[in-house]
Formats: C-alpha cells, structure tokens, sequence
C-alpha cells in the first residue's frame, strides 16, 4: 500500500450534489485507480459535452471528498479490496470514500462488508493450478488443507456429508458458494471442496480462457469468506533501469512466481519509438491493420527467460522481452515450449496476415 496523503476537502458541494451516488462512484475510482482526468470524467461518466467540458464537474465532486492532485492515479496497480479495507480504517472523511469505492466495485453500500475479505496474513494461502473443474464444479481443496479451511474445533466446522455457504471474492467481486465436505460411505476416503455456482464459473472464464495458470485461495477475517488470487497485476509508469527484478517468490509454503510488467511496458515503448508501430515479431501480425482503432498499440509481451529458470532477485532487461501476436504467443507456451525465432521458422508464408 502506497503511502496515503491528507484530505484536502473543499466546502463547495454544489457539483457533488448535481450528480448521483453511482456517478459519484465511478468518478472516485477513475481518478484514484486510472489517474483519468477531469475533462475525461466528465465527458466519459458525467455526459458532459466535450465542446462544453472543462472538468469542473468532476473536479467538484473530488474536491468536496478532499481528492486533489496528490490522489490522481495514486493507486493504480493495487488491489481494490485492500484499498477499501484501509480507508475503512481511517477516519470518517476517508471511510466515505470506502464507500464509494464499494459501490463501485461490489454493489455493496456497507464497506464493512469489505473488512471481512481483509487477507489473514497467518494462513498461507493454497495454491492451485487452473484446471476443467473450476469452469463445471469448484476446486478440491487439498487434504493438509481441512484443518485449515474446515478447522474441526471451529463454530464453522462442517461435517461429513453437508455443506456451509461461504462468500468468494475474486476479480473484484462477491460471489456466493459452498464449502463442502464429501460423504464417501468409505471413511479412509476425504474430499472437500469449494463448489461454485454459475456466475462464478462464467468469472472464470472471463479471466482463465484458456483455463491455464495458477491461481491461490487465502482466508479473509474468518473461514468463511474467501480470496481468490490472481497473478499480480502492475500499472505503474515505466521507470528508466538497467534491470527489472523478477522471480520474487510469494507466500511462504507453496511458492508461485510474479512478473514484473514495468519492463514488458519499457520494451513496448522502445519497440514503439524504433517502428511507430507494433507487429508479431514472430508472424508480422498487426492488430491496427485488421482492427483499426481498437487495435492501436495492441500487442502482447512475451519473456524470453524463462521465469522458473530465474532466482529470487534476477533481473529482466527490455531486450529479453520479444513482442507477440496472441496466437504466436499461445504458441510458443504450448508443450514442449520453442523459442519465437523457431516458432518464426514453421509459419507458413501467407498464412499469418
């Protein structure tokens, strides 16, 4: 968590009172979580004309809630749920400000509701890898984890056979399933699962379409509320540096490994200012070509080194970052891996474009 600066709220209300709580909403996070501009909320969320706008609208409703210039974009890069967490903590000036952000995010007016996703730092989370169940069922918890997810001496413990609701946060948002605990007639055998309804395996879906990856499971305040964890995500501004560090190992007990994009981003930019344009290095593919604006400085960043290759504290220059299609990128990951010049090399001429 980045290090929160004062409040500096103005006693003008009347923009803040023009507009309703969702827009209010919608204005607080675009401008802490995107760093968007007042111009831009106020065309983008407030509907204001661009031959009109000024950005005095926008800049009303954050000034009355004390955001000024020292809050835009300040948390971009961070975790929704987190940040909630933390102003909930703070004092009321802040705490409706995690409120806004939870309408925003969850549809929920109540952050304390929130609180009760704020991760449990002395349970190490599971890890487990993306497979077919989490898109038909749920996920098999691992057997070192009952005890942990399903504690026997807790109020919560559910028995042989039956099941308990739980709340599931994942993508930022609330999701409603069971814990179960499987009634096999043979007692040698133990199975417990998180199972899940429709809306949270279409959320899967949404982020796994390829149902590859890894994702951890972590414990909130109590055993019934549960995070869903993604690789980590990282929108900060490229910094200039001769090395990017990577590989760091989270968690203590089941390792996972992140990525640092900022120097994904820094060969992107190099990879612009050289061409003005993107293209696969592998297949020539051009997503503005085909896609027009939508596809303009599209494209996707692929390591070279491989990360499990790397220790804790190795670094990633822009130059080890090769530029990619997401089909070539697909396939270069596919089984047994090949590098892009190889993948390169079995294109076939007037296939890719």
């Amino acid at each position: 968590m980045v290090n929160i600066p004062k409040l500096d709220r103005s006693n003008r209300s009347r923009e803040y009172e023009r507009y309703t709580e969702h827009e209010r909403a919608e204005v607080v996070f675009e401008y802490l979580f995107n760093g968007s501009s007042h111009r831009q909320l106020d065309e983008k969320i407030l509907g204001v004309p661009s031959s009109y706008s000024r950005g005095w609208q926008s800049m009303g409703i954050l000034h009355f809630l004390g955001l000024k210039d020292a809050f835009k974009g300040i948390f971009q890069g961070q975790e929704l749920p987190l940040v909630i967490a933390e102003f909930s903590s703070l004092d009321e000036d802040f705490k409706r400000l995690a409120y806004y952000l939870s309408i925003y995010g969850f549809g929920v007016s109540n952050p304390n509701d929130l609180m009760l996703f704020r991760l449990n730092t002395d349970i190490d989370p599971l890890v487990k890898k993306v497979g077919s169940s989490q898109f038909s069922d749920g996920v098999r918890v691992n057997k070192s984890y009952h005890d942990i997810f399903n504690p026997p001496d807790s109020k919560f413990y559910t028995e042989r056979g039956t099941a308990r609701a739980i709340r599931v946060l994942f993508n930022n948002k609330i999701f409603d399933a069971v814990y179960r605990y499987e009634g096999q007639t043979d007692k040698d055998i133990e199975l417990q699962s998180i199972r899940f309804q429709k809306d949270l395996k279409d959320e899967f879906n949404l982020v796994f379409p390829f149902q590859l990856g890894e994702f951890s499971i972590a414990v909130g305040r109590d055993i019934n509320h549960f995070l869903f964890i993604q690789p980590n995500s990282d929108t900060q501004d490229i910094e200039d540096a001769e090395g990017y560090p990577e590989g760091r190992a989270s968690f203590k007990k089941h390792k996972s490994y992140e990525r640092n994009p900022k120097v994904i981003k820094k060969a992107k930019s190099n990879f612009w200012k050289k061409q003005g344009f993107y293209k696969c290095e592998a297949c020539g593919f051009r997503f503005d070509k085909v896609y027009g604006e939508r596809g303009h400085k599209f494209i996707e960043g692929h390591h070279t080194k491989p990360v499990s290759e790397m220790k804790s504290g190795d670094t990633t220059l822009p130059e080890d970052i090769a530029l990619l299609c997401s089909n070539c990128h697909r396939m270069v990951h596919k089984t047994p891996f090949i590098t892009v010049g190889e993948l390169a090399a079995i294109i076939r001429p007037g296939n890719h474009n």
